[in-house]
């Protein structure tokens, strides 16, 4: 997804959709860019989902129950 800041700066988002089956334990983030890592269940609504997430995973089938 392109983006050109107001200032004339350009970015290009990349959103990528993992599935992930009998997970253990916690996700662990190694880098300085991250704040935030977790898993989420596609069974129940995701609090705070961004709405262009919520798009792919509706049109790739991953959410059909909410």
């Amino acid at each position: 997804m392109y983006y050109k800041y107001p200032h004339g700066d350009e970015i290009f988002n990349v959103t990528a959709v993992y599935e992930a089956m009998g997970i253990e334990g916690s996700p662990k983030i190694n880098d300085d860019e991250g704040i935030e890592l977790k898993f989420f269940s596609l069974n129940e609504p995701i609090p705070e989902l961004n709405p262009s997430i919520e798009t792919i995973l509706r049109k790739s089938g991953y959410i059909n129950r909410w």
